[in-house]
């Protein structure tokens, strides 16, 4: 038996240029860090050649091809297995939907566990490339691929997609105590909205904005940076919440009036910025604030859950039973 744990990721600045651009001025910049929530994914060879999968739902099949779950299938096929196998995952919190890359956290880990299944190695870099082919070409999804770097990768990192078609990851340099006061002032709302990521991905896609609409998150990503670097905390409330606003202008789909509503209301309490994790268009908020302010934001976001988080260092990784 083969189970991995694989962390979900929070993006701050720059979602939406992790892709190759080759018309671009500027590369495809991504700040993020993964958390303590995990996706565990437990592969087993099971007694007969049948396949059962339990996630949310429950399959029974007589092989790969009959499943439903489109990247588990996808997954499997990609190693050339069609009988004899089930896989089991489980969610920390509430993660489809969610903006905290639970698709590309649950391409991640499986692929790791097919690799243990099947005895064979992978490194980090190369489980990001295999993860993101699955979802991105196999699965068809109109998705970036800075989650399956974080996934694979873990920890705080600045992730480039130069026009090249490479991508580097680079450890944020930060002191340990500018990272635990970079995060005592962010909080976390569940909005109790579930949407499918690629459905609005896709939307964003086919708007086609301008080059220099990417390249001005870009630029706002390696700003966030040095400000994290240097100490300027109070800079960050205000870059998040210019990425945010050059988020929305994506497309419509990316917030309404309802998750406007919420954000203004963290902002009037005292939230310096925030944003809406992942593509937008529900999941969860993430809230730049002050400590003496966040009782505040949270009174007024009372009816939201709040979730209790911390950064993690680690990526996806492995045990054998």
């Amino acid at each position: 038996m083969i189970i991995t744990k694989t962390p979900f990721r929070i993006s701050f600045v720059g979602g939406g240029t992790d892709h190759f651009n080759p018309h671009s001025q500027v590369p495809g910049r991504v700040i993020c860090t993964t958390i303590n929530k995990y996706m565990y994914v437990v592969v087993n060879k099971k007694y007969d050649d049948t396949v059962r999968l339990s996630y949310s739902l429950t399959e029974n099949v007589n092989s790969v091809k009959q499943l439903d779950h489109l990247i588990i299938r996808k997954t499997l096929e990609n190693f050339k297995i069609n009988k004899g196998i089930e896989v089991l995952t489980i969610a920390d919190i509430p993660s489809s939907g969610s903006g905290l890359g639970s698709s590309s956290t649950l391409t991640v880990g499986l692929t790791k566990a097919l690799y243990e299944f099947q005895k064979k190695k992978i490194n980090k870099k190369n489980l990001s490339i295999e993860a993101s082919n699955i979802e991105i070409n196999k699965c068809k999804k109109p998705i970036g691929m800075q989650d399956h770097y974080a996934a694979a990768y873990g920890g705080l990192n600045s992730i480039l997609f130069k026009q090249n078609k490479t991508v580097s990851v680079n450890k944020v340099k930060i002191s340990n105590s500018r990272l635990l006061n970079f995060k005592s002032h962010l909080i976390m709302f569940y909005s109790g909205i579930n949407r499918k990521a690629d459905k609005i991905l896709g939307k964003i896609k086919k708007e086609k904005k301008e080059n220099t609409h990417y390249e001005k998150l870009s630029i706002l990503a390696k700003n966030f940076e040095h400000e994290l670097t240097k100490g300027n905390l109070l800079n960050l409330g205000h870059i998040l919440n210019e990425n945010w606003m050059l988020k929305k202008n994506l497309h419509k789909s990316v917030s309404n009036i309802n998750l406007d509503n919420i954000y203004d209301r963290a902002i009037s309490a005292g939230a310096m910025g925030g944003k809406l994790l992942g593509a937008g268009g529900g999941g969860y908020f993430l809230f730049f604030v002050k400590p003496e302010k966040q009782k505040d934001v949270k009174k007024k976001l009372s009816k939201f859950q709040c979730i209790d988080f911390d950064f993690s260092n680690e990526g996806d990784r492995k045990s054998v039973v």
